[in-house]
């Protein structure tokens, strides 16, 4: 894995204007690229320096090598020199298959890139799949390629090779459950989830999976039952889980339980990933009668996506709330 000749000539211009000024020096950093599971890179990322303030990249990459180690040099002309953070650079790194990361490159610092999906890994990869064999994870890697391409079929066949070789990838049963959802074989998805939660039961994205299916095939108590157990763990990373938990038992009108679930998902999407959590929040706290709870989440999910199929929907529950005859 190495960049492209138009990007080496690029990379060996800036360097050499680099060391051409008195600030700067032919200092070289390194840091190194690695999957959460320890797969292997399949291609070379895209690295983006950012921009200082004199919008100036921070730093120029060298070299990108096949193990993901980076070589990189600073432009100090793009900040004042501090000896503390003469070998720092925030850059944004991008490869398909994998969630965008921002991160802040360090001498010597390992950057973990997670995997990009319907639903993110978080950082609850367990010993089961660590401890994949080499051959495994490969085909792991050439799965989750094949994901991002959308060939479902191609994916399907790599994650079975990755859990024949090791039937112990709780990762791998995972995301073949995933493809073999996207072809429309809904049963044989959920006997690959539930094999990574017999596999790993600390590995939540099966929990969440398992769950979605079951409220789509409209069984409350089962999506209740399987995602209860998993908000049990308290996975942080997963506002989704809460999402559908609390939706579960909306189903089921357990509203007590709906909404303390509703209220940890809009606590834990920060990036307002789940716009429809606060939708939800809104719908329970009706249900229970607040009133002015109700009105504050239904506004809040219109802020964030006035646009949506059913805004009208909601401003018309709005409506209905605010009419002096519905006061309660």
């Amino acid at each position: 894995m190495s960049t492209n000749s138009a990007l080496r000539v690029g990379i060996l211009a800036v360097t050499a204007a680099l060391a051409g000024t008195a600030t700067a020096t032919a200092e070289t950093f390194h840091a190194t690229i690695v999957t959460e599971d320890g797969s292997p890179l399949s291609t070379s990322p895209q690295i983006i320096p950012s921009l200082s303030e004199r919008l100036e990249s921070e730093c120029v990459i060298v070299n990108i090598f096949g193990n993901g180690s980076i070589q990189y040099a600073v432009n100090y002309r793009s900040r004042p020199y501090d000896p503390s953070t003469v070998d720092l650079c925030s850059v944004t790194i991008r490869l398909k298959g994998f969630q965008t990361a921002q991160v802040t490159l360090r001498n010597d610092a390992t950057i973990v890139l997670k995997h990009s999906g319907v639903l993110r890994e978080g950082s609850t990869v367990t010993a089961s799949s660590l401890n994949a064999p080499e051959p495994a994870k490969k085909a792991f890697g050439k799965g989750v390629n094949a994901m991002g391409d959308e060939k479902w079929a191609a994916a399907q066949k790599d994650f079975e090779k990755a859990v024949e070789i090791y039937p112990e990838y709780a990762m791998a049963w995972s995301d073949l459950g995933e493809a073999l959802k996207r072809q429309s074989k809904p049963t044989e998805a959920r006997a690959a989830w539930e094999k990574a939660v017999a596999v790993d039961p600390k590995y939540i994205k099966p929990y969440v999976q398992l769950t979605m299916l079951d409220l789509e095939e409209k069984h409350a108590e089962d999506a209740a039952t399987i995602a209860g157990k998993a908000v049990a763990m308290n996975p942080l990373e997963f506002p989704d889980l809460y999402f559908y938990n609390a939706m579960a038992n909306y189903n089921l009108k357990h509203y007590d339980v709906a909404e303390t679930s509703a209220r940890r998902a809009t606590e834990l999407d920060t990036a307002h990933e789940i716009p429809r959590a606060e939708l939800l929040l809104g719908s329970v706290l009706a249900a229970r009668g607040d009133r002015s709870g109700a009105l504050q989440h239904f506004r809040k999910y219109l802020e964030m996506v006035p646009k949506a199929q059913d805004a009208e929907q909601v401003r018309r529950a709005i409506a209905q709330l605010e009419a002096p005859g519905d006061a309660k």
